[in-house]
């Protein structure tokens, strides 16, 4: 087998399986485009290759369950023996292995949509929600086709996966998500399936949005809520967050929401909880995440005398926060905050929040930013952040420019 075509698996697979697990950690909004590029080379050198690159893979997906992302993407796409190579792909999704199962999921996701969607839709007639069904109803919402089924009723508390997937779908399906559906999903033991009901809110506009994270800083639940607050909230909510705050079992989540909601206004408190150690690190991530400046922290502390060998190679040291010099930095520069802008990374994101500075932004702040446009003001388009750059503001796209 080339050693060329095995270098460009093992990149393939590792990339694709990075840009799944963390989607909006893999820097800038411009960067992520090259990014993007650098995946689509090792993916277009299996597609090249078709049977021979679709075979590599299948043979990695025993010791490397990743790898079957790739494979369902090739498959999807594959020139060759259809529509059997498309069924062969959506077995995928039907894999006892939940690792495999996942990985083709995210494939999926990716492929080029126009030869699976004929095998995906009999997903959707099984009764009842199952992995399959609900993935597959997923993928059709992510590529923005037709499904013509609702989410329905979520799922025993036991399968957060299958709940998951359909808060991820509903909130791509038009009309889908709905007040109901939020404050059922928020009441979920999943914080990731309660996140996800939040997102789908906010791409679905849905009104009742911002009144239920402010009740949720009244009854201090759920945390998920508290911190989207920052998102989704207004001037009028820093004086909430900021209660929030004050309590043990919500500081971290305002103190998150503080940072999201970026105004100048919150630094001063903000930087009052650098004095509590079990806060410290919050507070100086939200004013990182408003200033776009790293806070000041002192020496790195010397490792534990007891420790062996092994424990000190993974032993990282923590710096803690240099408050007094945090202070300073905020006398000195306050000036530059307008109090009547909000601001994000350091940049005026207060007019045109998804023009220029958008690209300037890191991908996760950006999504936020996204979100809170889609929740608040009535004809923000329709995009696509989890996915190729070049597809992301065109989630229909399907050929490459």
């Amino acid at each position: 087998m080339p050693m060329a075509s095995l270098n460009r698996r093992a990149n393939a697979v590792q990339m694709t399986a990075d840009l799944r697990r963390w989607p909006f950690r893999l820097g800038r909004v411009d960067s992520f485009a090259r990014w993007c590029r650098q995946c689509e080379a090792n993916l277009d050198g299996l597609r090249i290759a078709e049977a021979a690159g679709i075979e590599i893979g299948r043979a990695a997906m025993e010791d490397d369950p990743e790898a079957a992302g790739v494979v369902a993407l090739l498959l999807a796409e594959s020139r060759c023996d259809q529509p059997a190579a498309s069924e062969e792909a959506i077995s995928l999704l039907r894999q006892d292995s939940p690792d495999i199962r996942h990985s083709a999921w995210w494939g999926l996701r990716l492929a080029d949509p126009r030869q699976v969607e004929a095998h995906l839709r009999p997903l959707l007639d099984a009764p009842g929600w199952s992995f399959p069904s609900a993935a597959a109803l997923d993928i059709l919402a992510f590529h923005r086709l037709p499904v013509g089924v609702e989410p329905g009723e979520p799922p025993d508390e036991q399968e957060e996966e299958i709940a998951w997937l359909l808060a991820e779908a509903g909130g791509r399906i038009p009309g889908a998500w709905d007040a109901t559906r939020l404050t059922r999903s928020l009441g979920h033991s999943s914080a990731r399936v309660r996140e996800a009901a939040l997102h789908a809110a906010a791409r679905c506009g849905l009104s009742e949005l911002r009144v239920l994270c402010r009740e949720a800083t009244v009854r201090s639940a759920p945390l998920e809520a508290v911190e989207f607050l920052g998102v989704v909230g207004s001037a009028e909510d820093l004086a909430r967050l900021e209660r929030s705050a004050g309590s043990p079992s919500t500081a971290a989540a305002a103190l998150a929401g503080l940072g999201r909601l970026g105004l100048p206004a919150a630094v001063p408190a903000l930087l009052e909880f650098l004095d509590n150690p079990e806060l410290a690190d919050c507070a100086a991530a939200a004013i990182e995440r408003i200033v776009g400046q790293a806070v000041p922290r002192g020496p790195e502390p010397e490792p534990p005398p007891d420790l062996g060998e092994e424990e000190l190679d993974l032993w990282e040291p923590h710096p803690p926060v240099d408050t007094q010099r945090a202070r300073g930095w905020w006398k000195e520069n306050a000036s530059r905050f307008d109090p009547a802008r909000r601001y994000q990374a350091g940049l005026d994101v207060t007019d045109d929040p998804l023009g220029p500075v958008f690209e300037q932004l890191p991908l996760t702040v950006g999504y936020d930013i996204y979100l809170r446009e889609r929740a608040l003001t009535p004809g923000t388009p329709d995009w696509e952040l989890e996915t190729w750059a070049w597809r992301q503001k065109d989630p229909r796209a399907i050929v490459r420019p």
